[in-house]
């Protein structure tokens, strides 16, 4: 097999890589987060997130986000948002809410399905999509859900260790998601997830802890990744994961935070109270022709890794 582009990526997000572009029909509020001072403030919004909250394209500008959301979503904000530059930051946390309470210019409160995305930040400060979507978006979303709960709940095949769908699965969900990605507007993407040194400590640790360890790191994903996508088990050492209604840019920015977090947080393991656990990723976005094909590419370009090496991140860019 032949990888005609494979990037691999350290730990920074490329500062050349393009904002996530939104469907043209969709509302979109860009948004600055501040972290020296506490602020979330509106950057711009386009002419349909204007006139959905009843302004004038621009009248938002430098305005707080705070004033276009309702009040359980401010509260919910003001909760679980810590400005600080390791803590979650805004689109982590809205991230956790599948429908977002905004208002309008005279203070009716609507609730809808936004997606976060984030785009490339300016100097220190993160920035995001807010995009609220029509209905036309929310029918595609529903397509989504019933695609998957017709199709692909009853081929579920759980790991009796972990509780994850197994690599059967995984393979029979890659095979349906072809007709699916190729009849609907929606972009797929497809990673795996690898134990750094998983041998090395398989022979000092043993299986029961590994297990453990995978848990972990799929607890992770759980909590990074939105409810719809799915993490899975493809062997003792590495988990694969579907992203969905997703950009490859926002790929490669939810995957570089996810090692970052993961590598972050020290756990009491192997009789140590601060063990540090890496992962090496390879993600690649499906397409009609290639969808059941992404997992052996995608396995193909870790086994090129050297082994000893930790905290990779390897994006297939055209990989035929």
């Amino acid at each position: 097999m032949k990888l005609s582009s494979l990037v691999k990526r350290g730990d920074s997000v490329d500062p050349t890589e393009k904002s996530n572009a939104s469907r043209r029909r969709d509302g979109v509020v860009l948004i600055v987060q501040n972290n020296a001072d506490k602020q979330l403030i509106i950057a711009e919004t386009n002419e349909v997130a204007a006139n959905l909250l009843g302004y004038a394209q621009g009248d938002l500008t430098n305005r707080n986000v705070m004033d276009i959301l309702g009040v359980r979503t401010q509260s919910f904000l003001q909760e679980e948002l810590e400005f600080h530059d390791d803590a979650p930051d805004f689109g982590d946390v809205i991230a956790r809410q599948r429908i977002v309470r905004v208002k309008n210019r005279v203070g009716d409160e609507m609730a809808l399905p936004c997606t976060v995305l984030r785009v490339v930040s300016q100097g220190h400060h993160p920035r995001f999509q807010l995009v609220l979507p029509d209905e036309t978006e929310q029918r595609a979303r529903e397509q989504l859900s019933q695609f998957l709960k017709t199709n692909l709940e009853s081929r579920l095949e759980r790991d009796a260790a972990t509780d994850l769908p197994n690599r059967a699965t995984t393979e029979s969900y890659l095979e349906l998601m072809k007709s699916y990605v190729a009849a609907g507007d929606m972009s797929v993407a497809f990673a795996i997830i690898r134990i750094d040194r998983f041998e090395r400590s398989l022979a000092r640790y043993g299986a029961a802890d590994m297990a453990k360890m995978v848990k972990h790191v799929a607890s992770f994903c759980r909590a990074t990744f939105r409810s719809e996508d799915m993490i899975s088990l493809l062997s003792p050492s590495t988990l694969g994961v579907l992203l969905f209604d997703i950009s490859r840019e926002s790929v490669r920015v939810v995957l570089n935070r996810l090692r970052g977090q993961i590598r972050s947080h020290h756990i009491a393991f192997g009789g140590k109270a601060n063990f540090s656990v890496t992962i090496s990723v390879a993600f690649d976005m499906l397409d009609a022709d290639r969808g059941a094909g992404v997992l052996p590419r995608c396995e193909q370009a870790m086994a090129n890794v050297d082994g000893d090496a930790r905290n990779s991140l390897i994006e297939l860019t055209d990989a035929r």
